[in-house]
């Protein structure tokens, strides 16, 4: 008798959580599914955002609608639009979860495709990621600056083609545009000096391929791309 007495609480227990749920569930507005107003405001901010590749705060969008269950139910519909519209990916940050990035869907063809004030920054960028891959996808940040100086370019001082601020620009920029990030490794004991590590970043794994950094290697020390046969597939492997 007791124990059809506990199955008929649990089954009453799990009625009352499943009727609470249907009603949770009830209470969250639905996705929306015809652009409005709120999603053209949304849109347009990430838009004019997106340029600069710098990661949005979920804060900073909820004033364009109002609260974040508004802008929860029409971020779909926003991705959707930026995919097909104009090829770009929104990405909310795993480590991050109230902070999303635009990225490209295809990766670039071509450095031409970038306006002349940014292609320095793109080739300075091809080149920290051609020697991170040459360095098994991690170096420290003293030796990548020791190979940028090999090739006349000092993080440190102004340069005639890449302009100054050339650390900042490494550092800061690319890292929080997520092109590369740093890592500061724990030393082992007292008497050793704590290291930095430079590693591929998030946009950088979606927005090129390993190839691509293969060929341009062979463009910058002007070597036949046959050179890096090895390296070319290594490459292919890790872009499959």
């Amino acid at each position: 008798m007791a124990s059809t007495s506990r199955a008929s609480r649990a089954s009453t227990s799990r009625g009352a959580n499943n009727t609470q749920l249907s009603q949770s569930q009830s209470s969250q507005p639905a996705q929306v599914t015809q652009i409005d107003d709120k999603v053209r405001l949304i849109m347009k901010y990430i838009l004019d955002h997106s340029a600069a590749k710098i990661p949005m705060k979920e804060k900073d969008l909820v004033p364009l609608v109002g609260t974040r269950s508004e802008l929860q139910c029409r971020l779909p519909l926003v991705a959707k639009l930026l995919a097909k519209r104009y090829g770009i990916r929104l990405h909310q940050l795993q480590d991050a979860t109230k902070m999303y990035i635009c990225m490209a869907e295809a990766p670039m063809a071509s450095i031409h495709e970038m306006t002349p004030e940014q292609r320095p920054q793109l080739t300075l960028l091809y080149i920290v990621l051609m020697y991170i891959f040459l360095r098994q996808m991690r170096v420290e940040d003293t030796k990548l600056y020791a190979m940028l100086a090999l090739l006349g370019i000092r993080v440190d001082e102004e340069h005639a083609y890449f302009g100054s601020n050339l650390r900042k620009l490494i550092e800061d920029t690319f890292v929080k545009q997520h092109y590369v990030k740093r890592e500061r490794s724990q030393p082992d004991s007292a008497f050793e000096e704590a290291k930095t590590y430079i590693l591929w970043g998030l946009r950088a794994k979606q927005e090129f391929t390993y190839e691509q950094v293969v060929g341009f290697a062979s463009k910058i020390l002007k070597q036949h791309p046959t050179d890096f046969s090895e390296l070319l597939e290594i490459a292919k492997e890790l872009d499959e």
